[in-house]
C-alpha cells in the first residue's frame, strides 16, 4: 500500500516547534511542503510576542521533499479559482502545487492547516475530506500527552470538526 504523503503549512510546521514535537512527527510520516512555507516558517514576524524559531537543519531533514512552486502552478491555480488570491503567500504555493499535481483529491495525501480561510478554499477545490489536524497526526504517532497537551485549539481535531461543519453548512463562507 502506497504511503500517505502528508503536506504542511507554515501554522502546523511552526506550532510542530513550538511544543517540540517535529523530530517525532517526521520521523514517523513522510513530510512535505513548498519553499514559501519553509521561508515562512524560518523567518516570521522578528519581533512578534511568543515567536517561534524554529531549526533549519531539523525542518529539512525532517521533511520528505520542499516542493518548488512554479508561477505557472500559482497562475493556473488562481486562472481557475479566483478566490484562491486570498490565501496567504504559503498556502496559496501550498494549493498550487497540490492543484497543479492533482493530488489532494486522493486518499494518500492529507493536507494539514489551522488556518479558517485556508479551509474554506479547500472546500472549493473539493479537497475538504483530505484536511487533518495536527493533533490527529500527532496520536497517529503517539505524541506524549505532555507535548499534546500544549497544542493549540486551532491545531486540534475539534477545531477542524467544526470550522469543516460550518464550511459544509454554509455558515462560514
Amino acid at each position: 500500500m502506497p504511503t500517505r504523503r502528508v503536506f504542511l503549512d507554515t501554522n502546523v510546521i511552526i506550532e510542530c516547534f513550538r511544543i517540540g514535537a517535529w523530530a517525532q512527527l517526521s520521523s514517523a510520516l513522510r513530510l512535505e511542503t513548498v519553499d514559501e512555507c519553509c521561508t515562512e516558517a524560518l523567518t516570521g514576524e522578528t519581533s512578534r510576542p511568543g515567536r517561534v524559531d524554529v531549526d533549519a537543519s531539523m525542518l529539512r531533514t525532517g521533511l520528505a521533499v520542499i516542493h518548488r512552486v512554479t508561477r505557472r502552478e500559482l497562475n493556473a491555480l488562481i486562472a481557475k479559482h479566483v478566490q484562491m488570491g486570498t490565501l496567504d503567500a504559503g498556502e496559496k504555493e501550498l494549493f498550487a502545487h497540490l492543484f497543479a499535481h492533482e493530488m489532494a483529491s486522493a486518499h494518500r495525501v492529507a493536507l494539514s492547516t489551522a488556518d479558517k480561510g485556508a479551509l474554506v478554499r479547500a472546500q472549493d477545490l473539493g479537497w475538504l475530506d483530505s484536511l487533518v489536524s495536527l493533533e490527529t497526526l500527532l496520536n497517529e504517532v503517539g505524541a506524549p500527552r505532555p507535548k499534546m497537551a500544549l497544542l493549540g485549539h486551532a491545531y486540534s481535531t475539534r477545531f477542524l470538526d467544526d470550522v469543516r461543519t460550518k464550511i459544509r453548512l454554509g455558515i462560514m463562507p
